[in-house]
């Protein structure tokens, strides 16, 4: 219970079912931290309200403004956002934390445990991601990938339920798991086939600057921010920014903090999945440093340098990207970027994805009609 005479932390959210659930874990953490009450705020957003596809909307920021004018003008004292929501950009007045992310991989959910290898020739596969469908038509160019859009219920009854119209549906294993829907997964995809949307996963607590000189909800920010989740998504947002990649661009980016350093790969695809090119890096994360900041500095030079390689190598042919990067020399980390191989996928990839890559290297997919 808040202390007397303290009014109650008001959270703001989007009003779906996913919003409002990741919302109240983050609610919870702050009532610990906070010792005060916490008021769920529901907030709508134009990406609510409006219907067609995410970047005929004008992209991820429709879930994002409602949220942040709510916070400015004080109808709440923190927004929780999907990470991959937020505009690459710095917001004036506001800050972000980042709590520990959630598994970052996407999903297939299919009748019968059906993977994306053993999907049927000609298979209809839902998403709403150019991302997504770029890199699985990449490795099924025979599916036929079927753009939707829809709440996570919405989109796994278009899959799952009695009036089904399509195979399968592609979806993030995040969502899933804070609803508590993971048994709707037929498999979880290998980031070497699927690299993950930049801040996949991860959630943004934010907040008015200003509150920080309130001493309880600071020391509360900083202890709900993970520092490898934070590192790793200033690398992936920070790649996104240099490429001036949008919603409807198909960038993936996958970061991960271990061994005191910042591995970071990235794909930039073709829409229709005929060409695709993928660069990696890695940078030591500074020891000792005396603030966060030479550590937050080096991860988005990393997120920069990988995304020079990619420009540099043609990636703004493929995508709707920037013309040329600022360079590969500049920065402070010492990164190193290159075509990626084999040995920069995660280990052990599922061997029925990787027959189907040769199978459709040797000439096309050979998977069993429906």
């Amino acid at each position: 219970m808040s202390p007397a005479g303290t009014p109650p932390l008001r959270v703001g959210t989007r009003g779906s079912a996913l919003a409002t659930t990741q919302t109240g874990h983050v609610a919870r953490r702050l009532e610990e931290l906070t010792g005060r009450d916490v008021e769920i705020v529901r907030i709508r957003t134009d990406g609510d309200v409006l219907t067609g596809s995410l970047a005929q909307m004008g992209g991820t920021g429709v879930f994002v403004t409602a949220l942040r004018e709510a916070l400015l003008d004080g109808r709440c004292d923190v927004a929780v956002h999907s990470l991959k929501d937020l505009p690459t950009e710095p917001a004036p007045g506001l800050t972000v934390v980042t709590p520990e992310r959630e598994n970052p991989r996407d999903v297939l959910c299919a009748r019968g445990g059906l993977t994306i290898a053993t999907l049927p020739r000609g298979a209809r596969v839902g998403t709403g991601s150019p991302r997504r469908a770029a890199q699985l038509r990449s490795v099924r160019p025979d599916l036929d990938v079927v753009d939707i859009r829809g709440n996570v219920d919405t989109r796994l009854a278009r899959a799952l339920g009695p009036d089904a119209d399509l195979d399968a549906v592609v979806l993030a294993y995040a969502g899933l798991a804070r609803l508590g829907r993971l048994d709707a997964v037929s498999e979880v995809i290998d980031t070497a086939i699927m690299a993950p949307a930049a801040g996949q996963g991860a959630l943004a607590v934010e907040v008015r600057t200003s509150s920080l000189d309130d001493p309880v909800l600071a020391r509360a920010l900083h202890d709900l921010d993970h520092e490898p989740t934070r590192l790793a998504v200033l690398a992936e947002r920070s790649l996104l920014a240099r490429l001036e990649a949008g919603c409807a661009a198909p960038v993936g980016a996958h970061a991960q903090v271990e061994d005191g350093e910042i591995a970071l790969t990235a794909v930039v695809a073709r829409v229709d999945g005929a060409e695709q090119l993928t660069h990696s890096g890695r940078t030591t994360v500074p020891v000792g440093a005396p603030s966060q900041d030479a550590r937050d500095d080096a991860a988005r030079a990393l997120g920069a340098r990988v995304a020079d390689a990619l420009l540099a190598d043609g990636a703004a042919r493929l995508a709707p990207l920037r013309e040329t990067g600022a360079g590969a020399g500049s920065g402070t980390a010492e990164a190193t970027t290159r075509p990626a191989t084999a040995a920069d996928a995660d280990p052990s990839p599922d061997r029925a994805v990787e027959t189907a890559r040769e199978q459709l290297r040797d000439g096309g997919y050979r998977g069993e009609a429906e």
